[in-house]
């Protein structure tokens, strides 16, 4: 798991400016909330299973607006595009850390989805919430058994 906080905390601040502070995790089950936005990312080779970078809405324009440099007030196809390429950059750096470790992992190309339209597959994942002054956001992990 730290490889994932590492990189959020990263990204987020190397990309939105933003200063992190880390939730206490915990296992979930469910469906996510409506109109989070939900970032999707599967991970092949030494670990497989499935990333979700889950963004409260609110958070998520705050989020886009940050990387335009311009108030945003919906999450249009740029906006999804720019909230994915988010997931993709917090995929890669944790990748650059299993790889350190040995680790050697792939990650499938970030998909969008709308919290509504997202269909877990995953009974049970591991997340881990996190607050900053744009908002609230975890990164669920479920790595599937060997």
């Amino acid at each position: 798991m730290n490889p994932f906080i590492i990189s959020v905390c990263k990204v987020m601040k190397d990309m939105c400016m933003l200063d992190l502070q880390i939730g206490k995790p915990e296992m979930k089950t469910g469906n996510y909330p409506e109109d989070n936005s939900i970032i999707h990312l599967g991970l092949k080779g030494g670990l497989t299973g499935d990333v979700l970078l889950c963004i409260e809405h609110a958070t998520a324009l705050q989020l886009v607006s940050k990387m335009m440099m311009m108030p945003v007030e919906s999450i249009d196809p740029i906006g999804q595009s720019a909230i994915a390429e988010l997931g993709n950059m917090v995929a890669g750096n944790a990748a650059t850390v299993f790889a350190n470790s040995n680790i050697i992992i792939d990650i499938t190309t970030p998909t969008y989805w709308v919290g509504a339209d997202y269909q877990n597959t995953n009974t049970d994942y591991f997340s881990v919430p996190f607050s900053s002054e744009a908002g609230n956001m975890s990164i669920d992990v479920h790595i599937n058994e060997a």
